[in-house]
């Protein structure tokens, strides 16, 4: 005899943010996403570690980070066509292997001790052609393997992996920098860059689009392209999110090419001093996608970025007047959790908007947007050569919170978001 067992009694469903990792694929994908920010944010911080070590000056630590958005100013739309269109998974794999080989350039560079600034640019250009395919196809291979009821929790715990990164990767740098020198850290990175490739082997296709560009019924890249683009001049609330992302990831990151001075200069707490400030922003994102992924994303989503901007821009002010370490980093941690939640809800908003024969398209502007990130950095290092360290960050808040106030007076669309 068998009896039905009591409410109280019964086995508790595993909570929705753990069920998605029974997704097929998901967990391969998150951590290879997880080593590829390991890798990536290594390699941004030994980037501007080397060029300030070549130059000493902040404003060729941000052109050298500027390089990079050359081509993700370009690229992104035409690799979001690709990805509509074609095996994401090898897109993916290019992407790590070809910044693999970046970085094993530099590191040979810097082991023959040849390496010059302009060594530097064109590698930083070269890598940002890669990097230009990342975005766009990782977030329309993300919506093949999620279905749709879990892929807000799903982003949350890809950035989670991401910001694994953001820990694990500036201290590690740091030592190594400290210990074995530039050069063995970028033959490192390659390494991570190399076993982040491995993961996505055997990971499922999903439902990408595999189809031959010249069959008939197909449209031309060009013609996709044009889709892509008409679609979002359509939307009423695509062109102000673009231009938003645009604008915080230009001025609202004046801070990243100041650290290297003031970790040796005004905070004196030298290499591991400056990877330990940026282990307390990655902590700080870290938490912001763990708050995202059990709280899941709110309905109405634009409140929560006015607020996490505010708290970033004044984080940011901060830290250009702090010259206690310890403030720095409880400021940076501040800036973090705010940063990843406001990533968190522009993504959804993006998300939200996207149908999904154009998502890989609609994602490519996100791309752009978040690819700008690197010519805020020359945007920060010019101006402070300009203006000092004070006043640049003053005038970055400028283009964060009040321009999101902006759009949302001047958009009915965002008010209801």
């Amino acid at each position: 005899m068998t009896t039905r067992p009591q409410s109280g009694s019964a086995r508790p469903r595993p909570s929705r943010v753990f069920r998605v990792f029974a997704i097929p694929g998901f967990a391969r994908l998150l951590a290879s996403e997880a080593l590829f920010d390991i890798g990536a944010v290594a390699r941004t911080a030994a980037q501007s570690w080397v060029m300030y070590d070549l130059t000493g000056a902040n404003l060729w630590v941000g052109i050298v980070s500027g390089m990079r958005s050359i081509p993700i100013l370009i690229l992104p739309i035409f690799a979001g066509a690709i990805a509509d269109r074609f095996d994401k998974r090898k897109l993916l794999a290019f992407v790590r292997i070809g910044l693999a080989t970046v970085s094993i350039v530099q590191a040979i560079l810097l082991t023959l001790g040849i390496i010059q600034p302009w060594h530097m640019l064109a590698l930083a250009l070269a890598a940002g052609s890669v990097v230009a395919f990342a975005m766009p196809t990782f977030w329309a291979y993300l919506a093949d393997l999620i279905p749709e009821r879990s892929l807000s929790r799903a982003t949350a715990l890809v950035m989670m992996g991401q910001n694994a990164g953001e820990m694990v990767g500036p201290v590690i740098l740091g030592w190594i920098i400290a210990t074995a020198g530039a050069d063995f850290a970028y033959a490192v990175i390659a390494g991570i860059y190399l076993l982040a490739a491995l993961f996505l082997l055997n990971s499922p296709k999903g439902s990408y689009a595999v189809s031959d560009p010249e069959s008939d019924g197909k449209p031309s890249y060009y013609e996709s392209v044009k889709q892509g683009i008409a679609y979002a001049r359509k939307s009423p609330v695509l062109p102000w999110l673009f231009i938003m992302n645009c604008s915080v990831n230009i001025t609202g990151v004046a801070i990243f090419p100041l650290m290297p001075e003031y970790a040796t200069k005004i905070l004196d707490v030298g290499a591991v001093g400056f990877g330990v400030m940026s282990t307390a922003l990655g902590v700080g994102l870290a938490i912001g996608s763990i708050t995202i992924a059990i709280t899941g994303m709110p309905k109405r989503v634009m409140p929560l970025i006015i607020v996490t901007s505010f708290i970033w821009d004044f984080g940011m002010i901060g830290f250009g007047f702090s010259r206690i370490y310890p403030l720095t980093l409880f400021l940076l941690f501040a800036m973090g959790v705010a940063g990843m939640i406001w990533v968190n809800a522009m993504i959804n908003l993006y998300q939200r908007e996207a149908t999904g024969e154009m998502r890989g398209r609609v994602m490519s502007l996100y791309a752009i947007g978040m690819g700008l990130f690197p010519l805020g950095w020359t945007f920060g290092g010019t101006l402070s050569a300009l203006i000092g360290n004070e006043m640049t960050v003053i005038v970055s808040a400028l283009g964060g919170t009040p321009l999101i106030l902006l759009a949302m007076l001047l958009t009915p669309g965002l008010r209801r978001s």
